[in-house]
């Protein structure tokens, strides 16, 4: 199959500013690899372009700025033994991980549905901004596999426990609980973004000084009425059960917490929840977050990519499509069921998560 990357991913530059659009709304800008060569093209190039101080990534369309990978084709991959499974996901992780190194200010614009490879693009940008209608998630586990994306690292970055259970749950985040989470910088309306980018462009003190280009983009983000108060978050008022849940060792002890507390509607509802996700997905996850926090960006990089690969013949990545995209009869059949999945087991079979 073959893809236009020059219409799915527009890049332009003007007035300092590379502006990198992804662009295929009717798929919530889902991203496949000439998407992910077009923009890594773009920013490699920019790197020696004086022109450019400033680079902007954002999503076409109203409901996304990226709903993911584009899963519906790395499960043809699978399906047709293709190569190109190992290679987007490669590609893909060196993207992201150059977003994160890179020397000039990177602005991800994040509205509307921002999940998986989307969060990818965004959490290694130096500003983050999200609006009122952003919602957020790393709801791999729903479809038989692992937050990847270097989410061994973002999403470890503020505590452990709020790690886990936003990557065994896949819990849906709202905007202050974004802030909150640290996964975003900025809540700015969205009414006000085409505004924020017409003063960008004609900022009169851009400078190479990534620093001082940084601080004048945050000046310029508060007074247009950016936000990062996250005192309303959902997540903040519950912190105390999820790090009673979630700080322990295994998905067993996880589920015996949870079950324990049955009566109480927090735990209620997180425990209906996981129990639509994959079992195997869960545990792989929760161990792989657990140890997140120790974990470097390049450790981190390199632990899913090798977790990647097993993937593909040892997860259930294929099942969980299946029964969401392909045949859509929302009933997967997992391989595994929790108690299948014994810590022996798990080292034998993705030794990567416990290699710190």
């Amino acid at each position: 199959m073959s893809f236009d990357a020059s219409e799915q991913v527009l890049i332009e530059h003007k007035n300092g500013v590379g502006y990198i659009t992804l662009n295929r709304p009717a798929a919530l800008n889902t991203i496949n690899l000439p998407m992910v060569r077009a923009i890594q093209k773009a920013l490699t190039t920019w790197l020696s372009n004086q022109d450019v101080k400033v680079v902007v990534i954002q999503g076409n369309g109203e409901k996304a700025f990226c709903a993911g990978g584009d899963v519906r084709r790395v499960y043809d991959c699978i399906k047709e033994g293709s190569g190109e499974y190992e290679q987007f996901f490669k590609e893909e992780f060196d993207l992201d991980k150059l977003i994160y190194e890179y020397p000039k200010p990177c602005i991800a614009l994040m509205h509307g549905i921002v999940m998986g490879g989307g969060m990818g693009l965004t959490q290694g940008a130096k500003i983050r901004v999200i609006c009122e209608n952003t919602k957020i998630a790393m709801p791999e586990t729903a479809i038989g596999y692992f937050p990847d994306v270097g989410a061994s690292y973002f999403l470890t970055r503020k505590n452990p426990a709020l790690a886990v259970y936003l990557g065994v749950t896949g819990k849906l985040l709202k905007p202050q609980d974004t802030l909150y989470c640290g996964l975003a910088d900025w809540n700015l309306p969205i009414n006000q973004w085409e505004r924020f980018k017409f003063e960008l462009e004609n900022l009169t003190d851009l400078q190479n000084n990534s620093a001082s280009i940084t601080m004048s983009i945050a000046d310029l983000l508060k007074n247009l009425g950016a936000s990062n108060s996250c005192e309303e978050s959902e997540i903040r008022r519950h912190m105390d059960s999820i790090t009673e849940v979630f700080s322990n060792k295994t998905i067993h002890e996880i589920y015996s917490k949870l079950n324990s507390k049955h009566e109480d509607p927090w735990s209620k509802e997180t425990l209906e929840g996981m129990k639509k996700n994959s079992p195997l997905a869960m545990a792989v996850s929760q161990q792989l977050l657990h140890q997140g926090c120790k974990l470097n960006l390049q450790q981190a990089f390199d632990i899913e990519l090798e977790l990647n690969y097993l993937w593909k013949t040892k997860g259930e990545f294929v099942e969980g499509v299946r029964a969401a995209l392909i045949d859509k009869d929302k009933k997967p059949m997992w391989r595994y069921a929790l108690g299948d999945i014994t810590t022996e087991f798990l080292k034998n079979t993705f030794p990567p998560i416990y290699k710190y």
